[in-house]
């Protein structure tokens, strides 16, 4: 069944996740997957894995050190598919594995590329609501974005901090500082940050 991944472009992942969740034996093919230099057949399996990951990540935590690995791989795209499976992982952590990566998870910020970095900005939201005590300390890595990251792009960056805070601005108790931030987008030279700024704004009820 998985070979079907190889050279189609056009799979629906749903499909092969739920044969998934049927026979879980199926898991290590995909992981394998991942690390194919088939294009097609590597993104195919990770978007099978992404949505196991969203819908039942009790399956995949046991391979929570794979995902790590890369992590801390220096591809990419492995770095792309590991923030975005593990920051679904944290809703099943117990055993506050993420607590123990956070640092290693977060500096990718600092990478000068813009794709990594722009995915561990926007799984923030998604990690802050189910690990609701790391909201502080991730609030305060977004809001020092611009510090933290180098590359050319940080305009665009921050229209991921913006989708993030919407996603707990009700949660935070650093509201004033999340506000202060939004509005100094109003000025940005990204024309979708900007956008973004209007739109959370407007949400929050804070724009004159």
């Amino acid at each position: 069944m998985i070979s079907e991944l190889e050279n189609n472009k056009e799979i629906d992942p749903n499909y092969y996740a739920e044969e998934l969740f049927k026979n879980t034996d199926l898991i290590s093919e995909y992981l394998d997957g991942l690390l194919s230099k088939n294009e097609t057949y590597r993104y195919n399996c990770f978007k099978v894995l992404y949505i196991i990951s969203e819908k039942k990540p009790d399956i995949l935590y046991p391979h929570w050190d794979f995902f790590i690995n890369h992590l801390i791989s220096d591809n990419n795209y492995h770095k792309m598919s590991a923030v975005l499976i593990i920051a679904n992982l944290t809703a099943v952590d117990k055993e506050k594995k993420f607590e123990k990566i956070f640092d290693e998870f977060y500096s990718n910020l600092k990478s000068k590329k813009t794709i990594v970095p722009i995915y561990v900005v926007k799984s923030s939201g998604k990690i802050v609501n189910f690990k609701p005590h790391l909201t502080e300390k991730v609030t305060d890595l977004l809001l020092n974005v611009e510090k933290i990251h180098p590359g050319k792009q940080i305009e665009l960056v921050k229209s991921a901090v913006i989708e993030s805070f919407s996603e707990f601005f009700e949660k935070s108790d650093k509201k004033d500082e999340i506000i202060n931030f939004v509005k100094n987008q109003l000025n940005s030279s990204s024309p979708k940050t900007k956008k973004f700024a209007k739109v959370f704004l407007n949400k929050f009820g804070e724009i004159e």
